[in-house]
């Protein structure tokens, strides 16, 4: 498995909010970016970028990687976890 450099205090954070992932050649990657997107929000997030085709671009991947985050948690949220077995169907299909 390929981690993403970072220091441990975000690597702490970022697993906190779920917000990592690891794709199908073992890339440990931020939700809803790529491998190369990833490392560039990473280093974004350590130093703000100068440029302002970097900051529009860093803050494009930002909602991007939100947007995937927040469907992830609500896909999570749906079940309360009190429920008994599996969902009771009203109908059939």
């Amino acid at each position: 498995m390929n981690l993403l450099e970072m220091p441990e205090a975000q690597r702490a954070e970022l697993q906190a909010r779920s917000a990592l992932a690891i794709d199908g050649r073992g890339q440990e990657l931020l939700l809803g970016l790529n491998a190369e997107e990833s490392r560039f929000y990473i280093a974004c997030m350590q130093q703000t970028p100068a440029r302002p085709q970097q900051r529009e671009r860093y803050a494009e991947l930002k909602v991007r990687h939100e947007a995937a985050r927040l469907k992830l948690a609500s896909v999570d949220d749906e079940s309360t976890g009190d429920e008994e077995g599996p969902p009771h169907l009203t109908h059939k299909f």
